[in-house]
């Protein structure tokens, strides 16, 4: 029986597993936790948020001040703007208090006006501000409100086991109609709301409670009011639910702009202030979202964010990255399939020259410059030069043939032509060297096997570095070079049968 490929190298396929573990844990880390995309095409929900201000100037100064939603909400927005048509503006964000605009004009046009703001948010959990308040006063209840409101206290606090679950057989009690007691509590005038109204029952059990004011992000809206929503804290955190039917929870996308209070308005020198609210949704690419808000790369120091990079050094990691993917198909195209190449670092430029100047483009120009420079090489043979000026010698006429195809391309009109300097030099200068002594030692037919086994893995890694989901992977993961240099380790501990090898050696098979 045939003894394993790896049976004698477990401890480099240790280190293999290990190296591969840690990247494809980075990998999903970020692309789990963080919502990196491990796609580029993949797209996520964006909801525009629209504040409309509208009033009529009177002729004179004009003051507008508009409370913006508190920086907790605003963890989940990529972006804002405001509109303004001339006016001054200010933004005050002031520690400890709200943020807030405020638009100046000192001569107002006596017609009607319009402010806007917007902001885009991210379709995702809801934010909500995490402080701890201290427990509420009871409240001194007028008779027979005192009462009503006492008996429901009482039977919720048998029918419950801690905070949470007392406020929702307290909403449950108040959502029946029929009760006695809830009758008299919903006949009590002069509470702004039902949710203040149920927040002033609850501090009769010195429970925390606050009113959030919000837009529901679930479908798109015009004119559209904020609503208020309860939250109950149980001593660790707070929690939402709906006043009307005790549900814990919040709307979809519930959007926080404002606590304890609806007005966001001031305004002086203006009359008819308006204020509606507008959302719509739009679908944007997940990475750009992901790069706007920060969320990406908080796995740091193990994942890493080069996207924080200055733009030219991007530039250059977008190609550099790629190389290694380059080499491990070189790796696995002379190891496993037995293809035969001019070097090891010939095909992974050549490939990379090709994404420049496209597959088709890029053969044309490389074989021109490979014969012609291989049939002058075989020129400076009759002159018995020595190796490092043969060189030498050789790199100058490869540079002149460059130049004179761009110089020639660009007298054509040719703009793929100018894309020659793209080539490496001083490899195309070894290759040819390389080819004619190859000529020499074992004829043309194994030069032209090279050459035609270097082209195929340059072709190959071409379609590589050039697929864009792997240019994705290797920039937004480079965890995944830990991958990479895994599966190198393997291959170089390979001691099987080449494919090519396996046709070769048919016929005697066959005998046997």
């Amino acid at each position: 029986m045939a003894a394993p490929v790896f049976a004698r190298l477990s401890p480099l396929a240790i280190i293999a597993l290990l190296l591969a573990g840690l990247g494809l844990g980075v990998t999903l880390l970020k692309a789990v936790r963080d919502q990196v995309p491990l796609l580029p095409e993949l797209t996520t929900s964006v909801w525009t948020v629209e504040a409309r201000i509208g009033f009529e100037g009177t002729g004179g100064s004009s003051k507008v001040e508009f409370l913006l939603p508190p920086p907790v909400s605003m963890t989940r927005a990529i972006d804002e703007h405001f509109v303004s048509r001339g006016y001054g503006l200010s933004i005050l964000e002031a520690d400890g208090r709200p943020r807030k605009a405020t638009w100046t004009l000192r001569r107002t046009p006596r017609s009607q006006q319009g402010l806007y703001y917007q902001v885009k948010v991210v379709d995702d959990e809801v934010a909500t501000l995490a402080s701890v308040p201290p427990f509420p006063p009871v409240p001194d209840y007028q008779e027979p409100l005192g009462s009503a409101i006492q008996s429901v206290l009482s039977r919720a606090r048998a029918q419950s086991a801690d905070v949470f679950s007392f406020t929702e057989q307290t909403l449950l009690i108040l959502a029946d109609g029929d009760d006695e007691n809830v009758k008299v509590i919903r006949n009590q005038d002069g509470r702004p709301s039902w949710e203040h109204r149920v927040a002033e029952i609850l501090a009769g059990a010195r429970i925390p409670t606050r009113i959030a004011y919000g837009l529901p992000l679930d479908r798109p809206q015009v004119d559209a009011r904020l609503i208020p929503w309860l939250e109950v804290h149980n001593g660790e955190s707070w929690q939402g639910y709906d006043a009307a039917t005790g549900t814990p929870g919040y709307p979809p996308g519930f959007f926080i702009w404002r606590y304890d209070s609806p007005d966001l308005l001031s305004a002086r020198g203006v009359r008819n202030v308006q204020l509606g609210f507008s959302t719509t949704q739009t679908r944007v690419p997940q990475m750009d979202v992901t790069e706007l808000t920060g969320a990406a790369f908080r796995t740091q120091p193990l994942g890493l964010d080069l996207t924080r990079l200055p733009v030219s050094v991007q530039n250059l990691y977008q190609v550099a990255l790629m190389l290694p993917l380059g080499a491990l198909v070189v790796a696995f195209m002379r190891v496993v399939v037995g293809v035969p190449t001019f070097g090891t670092f010939m095909p992974i430029l050549i490939a990379l020259a090709f994404r420049e100047t496209q597959l088709a483009w890029g053969l044309a120009l490389f074989l021109t410059l490979v014969l012609v420079g291989l049939s002058l090489r075989l020129m400076l043979t009759q002159l018995r030069l020595l190796l490092v000026p043969r060189l030498a010698a050789i790199l100058v006429v490869v540079v002149c043939l460059m130049l004179a195809i761009t110089v020639l391309s660009d007298r054509l009109g040719l703009e793929q032509g100018l894309s020659i300097a793209l080539f490496p030099m001083v490899i195309l200068t070894m290759t040819i060297e390389r080819m004619s002594i190859v000529w020499d030692e074992r004829g043309f037919g194994a030069t032209f096997k090279e050459t035609l086994g270097s082209l195929v893995v340059a072709i190959c890694g071409y379609f590589v570095m050039k697929e864009p989901h792997l240019s994705h992977l290797m920039f937004y993961f480079p965890e995944l070079l830990l991958v990479v240099l895994a599966v190198t380790l393997m291959l170089g501990a390979y001691s099987g049968y080449r494919l090519t090898e396996l046709v070769r050696f048919s016929a005697l098979a066959r005998a046997r």
